[in-house]
């Protein structure tokens, strides 16, 4: 499995979490939980280190909601 492929399976993984955690804990305690940012963040970490796409970040949302 390639970096990309595992980064799209920890990214639905986490999205599953938050879902749960959004679901049991409410969303306003999800908010405050310090351990689901780190998550994020080192997600996002990786994430930066392996793009390999020329275009700024906000360049790609614009097109993908288009």
């Amino acid at each position: 499995m390639d970096d990309t492929e595992s980064l799209k399976n920890k990214i639905r993984s986490l999205e599953t979490e938050l879902r749960s955690m959004t679901v049991y804990a409410g969303a306003a305690k999800w908010k405050k939980d310090p351990a689901a940012w780190e998550k994020l963040n080192k997600l996002g970490n990786e994430i930066s280190k392996s793009w390999k796409i020329d275009k700024p970040s906000f360049k790609i949302i614009s097109e993908s909601r288009r």
